[in-house]
């Protein structure tokens, strides 16, 4: 069993999915500020912490997408697990996520690589003891 997190979002503006995972977020496909917000973090950083503790790594053996939360957390384990098999953490972590997500193919939804590593440099802060917090977005 994981920990999954059931949330769906789309911008009013524009129609591009995202997470609202801080108040006044603007939307990565249309820069309009979201006019609400998901705190999403907690239960990415609770399920990732499950899976290493669980399962020895982020990425579990099985992962189900139902929802845009799952999807984002699928690409957060991807990206979470390489970086700790490679050793990467503080500056080697933010060149290797910058590396792991131009690698992937975002199809249409490209506006999701800043925003997909906006929460990943927050929650690499909430997972590593003694990285400060990112201020803001990309």
């Amino acid at each position: 069993m994981t920990m999954h997190v059931s949330y769906d979002h789309k911008c009013a503006a524009c129609g591009a999915f995202f997470i609202p995972f801080a108040p006044g977020l603007a939307c990565p496909g249309c820069s309009q500020p979201a006019a609400d917000s998901f705190d999403f973090l907690p239960q990415a950083v609770a399920s990732l912490r499950f899976n290493l503790r669980q399962y020895g790594k982020y990425l579990p053996a099985a992962w189900y997408v139902g929802s845009l939360g799952d999807h984002v957390l699928q690409l957060l384990f991807v990206v979470f697990e390489g970086a700790r098999t490679e050793g990467k953490t503080g500056a080697d972590f933010e060149a290797y996520l910058d590396a792991k997500l131009a690698g992937m193919d975002w199809g249409p939804q490209d506006y999701l690589q800043a925003h997909i590593r906006d929460m990943a440099l927050r929650l690499n802060a909430l997972l590593v003891p003694g990285i400060p917090p990112v201020q803001g977005g990309r």
